[in-house]
């Protein structure tokens, strides 16, 4: 049990380091969409708000 716990707290700290290396999607970045009909999910008009995934490669973060 003792060795779990260890574990864990490393990759809490581990975590916690690269918390600041992560970038982070803001408001600015998402779309909105025009109103559309919902047939058949919900059947009510809609809107949907939409961010871009992103991804790390070589180092580097980039939005696909």
């Amino acid at each position: 049990m003792k060795d779990f716990i260890v574990q864990a707290w490393k990759r809490i700290e581990i975590a916690l380091l690269l918390a600041d290396e992560i970038l982070s999607v803001k408001y600015e970045d998402g779309r909105w969409s025009k109103p559309y009909y919902d047939c058949g999910g919900g059947n009510i008009w809609m809107l949907t708000y939409t961010v871009p995934f992103f991804g790390y490669e070589n180092g580097t973060y980039f939005f696909k």
